[in-house]
């Protein structure tokens, strides 16, 4: 739902005025363009070629469930060999906060530590 109101200094808050449509549901749309889209030689491989690019900007409203990645000699892409990339269903993006403690003069003198984690049985 939407209201707009004005304000001044002298007089304060105005009455709100709605509009005609009180709320809208924006509807579900085409994703966005993948973004930053790169080519590149497979290092090491002389027959393979590596493509990288970015999310889309826009979802369209939705979860992403593929990318579709197209070869074609021709710019026209007449017959493409076409290879479609599966998101993970439960793509998670996780972010850990790694806190230490020491007492005394606070100053952590060299050492280490393995962090592991483990989703569903996978390490």
């Amino acid at each position: 739902f939407v209201a707009v109101s004005a304000r001044n200094s002298k007089h304060g808050v105005s009455k709100r005025a709605y509009p005609s449509q009180a709320s809208i549901i924006p509807p579900v749309q085409e994703p966005g363009t993948p973004q930053n889209v790169r080519l590149a030689v497979n290092s090491g491989y002389s027959d393979s070629l590596v493509a990288h690019f970015d999310p889309p900007k826009s979802t369209g409203g939705d979860a992403i469930l593929l990318y579709r990645v197209e070869l074609d000699p021709s710019p026209s892409f007449d017959n493409p060999i076409v290879q479609d990339i599966e998101c993970p269903p439960s793509n998670r993006k996780t972010e850990w906060e790694i806190m230490t403690f020491v007492e005394g003069d606070g100053v952590i003198n060299g050492g280490s530590f393995r962090l592991e984690l483990e989703v569903d049985g996978f390490i």
